[in-house]
């Protein structure tokens, strides 16, 4: 029997019976994993949050058959200021559904692994509720750029999002002349001059739901932070 060893995060949880809990992990060197527990809410030991959402662990696994079955884990890490904050948790738990969505099991994805790692200690360190949203805007412009699936900006302001191109032909999806310059400059990681910008959160979440949509057509997905906020 092999051992195998990897970073992992708990992305989805279910409970069921009385003690058990079935995890879905997303892992730096195998993917996406799902793991079931048995007994594991029934434990009292602190290193058990590493079982629970948001909880960054060593995870030693075996396969046997098409199942993996869990030998022991570790917590490295856990986001206290992100858990006691609800925006920042609805918007955390958000990132984690669009993961589960995407992700394919045993599909190595060492890019959105440190993009998600990166974003969710942004987020549990930042105290600018604007920047909240900027970094989930940020995640999903480095989802569609992963994906393979970048639109172009010209001149206008009128998404068009089955043709993939911002021009001058009239859509029902309007930007304004703001918000096309933040997300110009998200598609150019360029932060600080969104920031220097002073955008609004309506600004920031207009862009979340054009890009959400944007995503939902283009991959068949159902992405929709409208449904949490």
């Amino acid at each position: 029997m092999k051992l195998l060893k990897t970073n992992g995060i708990v992305i989805k949880k279910i409970d069921h019976s009385e003690a058990d809990r079935s995890l879905t992990l997303f892992t730096k060197n195998f993917g996406k994993m799902n793991i079931n527990i048995s007994g594991i809410r029934k434990s009292k030991k602190r290193h058990l949050n590493g079982a629970d959402l948001f909880g960054i662990s060593s995870f030693i696994f075996y396969k046997k058959g098409d199942y993996y079955i869990l030998s022991s884990f570790e917590l490295n890490e856990i986001f206290y200021n992100l858990r006691s904050n609800f925006e920042k948790l609805e918007i955390s738990f958000h990132i984690l559904e669009i993961l589960n969505e995407f992700l394919i099991e045993g599909e190595t994805r060492t890019n959105l692994y440190n993009l998600l790692m990166k974003s969710l200690r942004f987020l549990d360190k930042n105290k600018n509720p604007l920047k909240d949203y900027l970094i989930l805007s940020y995640f999903l412009s480095k989802l569609i750029f992963e994906e393979g699936i970048m639109f172009n900006i010209s001149s206008g302001l009128f998404f068009n999002i089955e043709d993939s191109v911002i021009s001058n032909n009239k859509t029902l999806d309007k930007l304004t002349n703001l918000q096309k310059e933040v997300l110009t400059l998200l598609f150019k990681e360029d932060i600080n001059s969104i920031t220097q910008l002073e955008p609004k959160i309506s600004d920031i979440k207009n862009i979340i739901f054009l890009l959400e949509k944007y995503i939902n057509y283009h991959l068949n997905t159902n992405i929709n932070l409208k449904s949490i906020f």
